[in-house]
């Protein structure tokens, strides 16, 4: 009979065009599946994800859901406010999802938590538990807070300080038998701060789909280059206003018939207002973004702040693009070089960025180059695959 694992989720994980977060959940627990029975324990904010069940049934043994309304998430926020600790921990905390957790956890191998919003569940309950962190959240917030607006700059100055403490505290309170992360930046920052090596904090990477590594390149490129993400996220909202008003209108001069599409769900007001202004296409949700990807010269990623591993990124280079980024995107995909497998520039220096891409427009033998050594890179170090491996030879070992 195959173990138990109950998978713990702050928020539904579905659909999965949904983020990252959604895809690392979804694709973790595919692998897990294949070993062991898991279920998932999961909060909902309302009824109609109720129809994401049925979807979500296709992955996991069991699913099981507690209603957590607006009201909860401010209420639980605003406790959290008077206890000194980080606000989205309390966001996302439901009494009675924890009062489940404590009648049912018993019925399971391993308990699975997915960031630090799950981290209050995990208390008191003495049973293999392991933390998916992802990402250094505090990390992301020092780099972010200088971009925020005036009210995220008030509750970045409350919820730094917790949030980089309750990070820390987990390692010193040894609640968990290990720990993930996205990143090995991320991992070092961590370390560095609780003054010690990590070691049961192990690097697990995202990895790409595999038809996008399989696929053969169709046709020729079109006239336009890309950018490809969440577009309600902070720092893609960021990295595309820059581009639009700082970088693209240089590339402009020297191209004036270049496009730039702006590729993604849930675009904010600020990027829809960019939309057929200076040669700018804003998309919007499409069903297959990869179809559009492909035909790209290029793709951009200039993103000014952000942490852990950025999936936009090693889905275009999967796709065999060179992808133009910052240290900023960069740094979470190890071993990817400067002009080898990716092109990296100074966001300080939006005229730089603008002649590198005019530059690497101008090259195309050194662009397909650069765009052939990242899709074999992606093959090489991130696919499922490869974090099957990690995951099963060097984690679970948890489950006695």
């Amino acid at each position: 009979m195959k173990k138990r694992i109950l998978m713990i989720s702050f928020r539904c994980p579905w659909p999965e065009h949904k983020g990252g977060y959604i895809l690392r959940v979804l694709n973790l627990a595919k692998i897990l599946n294949e070993r062991y029975t898991i279920d998932l324990l999961t909060l909902i904010k309302e009824d109609k994800e109720r129809r994401s069940l049925n979807d979500l049934k296709k992955i996991f043994n069991k699913v099981f859901f507690v209603k957590h309304s607006l009201k909860d998430e401010f209420f639980g926020a605003f406790k959290f406010f008077l206890f000194s600790k980080p606000l989205q921990a309390g966001y996302y905390y439901s009494p009675k999802a924890y009062q489940w957790l404590k009648n049912n956890y018993q019925n399971y191998h391993l308990l699975y938590f997915n960031t630090i919003r799950t981290v209050e569940y995990a208390r008191e309950l003495k049973i293999p538990k392991v933390l998916d962190i992802i990402d250094a959240i505090s990390l992301n917030y020092k780099l972010s807070e200088e971009w925020q607006d005036f009210l995220w700059k008030i509750i970045y100055k409350i919820e730094i300080p917790r949030t980089f403490e309750y990070e820390i505290n987990i390692f010193k309170e040894n609640m968990f038998d290990k720990l993930f992360i996205s990143s090995g930046f991320d991992k070092k920052y961590l370390e560095e701060n609780v003054s010690h090596s990590l070691e049961d904090l192990i690097v697990l990477p995202n990895g790409v789909k595999d038809s996008l590594l399989y696929e053969k390149k169709q046709g020729p490129e079109n006239n336009f280059i890309s950018f490809f993400g969440k577009m309600d996220y902070k720092s893609n909202e960021d990295a595309v206003i820059y581009f639009s008003q700082k970088v693209f209108p240089d590339i402009r001069k020297i191209f004036p018939e270049l496009k730039f599409y702006i590729i993604g769900l849930n675009p904010t007001k600020r990027i829809i207002n960019l939309n057929q202004k200076g040669g700018i296409k804003v998309t919007g949700f499409l069903e297959n973004p990869y179809l559009l990807l492909r035909k790209s010269k290029l793709v951009v990623a200039p993103l000014r702040f952000g942490a852990g591993i950025q999936n936009k990124i090693l889905e275009s280079m999967a796709l065999g693009k060179t992808v133009v980024t910052t240290e900023i995107g960069a740094r979470g995909i190890s071993g990817a070089r400067n002009k080898k497998e990716l092109l990296i520039t100074d966001f300080k220096k939006p005229k730089e960025m603008a002649r590198s891409i005019i530059d690497i427009l101008n090259n195309e033998k050194e662009k397909d180059r650069i765009g052939e050594r990242a899709k074999e890179f992606i093959f090489k170090n991130y696919t499922w695959d490869k974090i099957e491996t990690i995951l099963f030879s060097r984690i679970f070992d948890t489950i006695k």
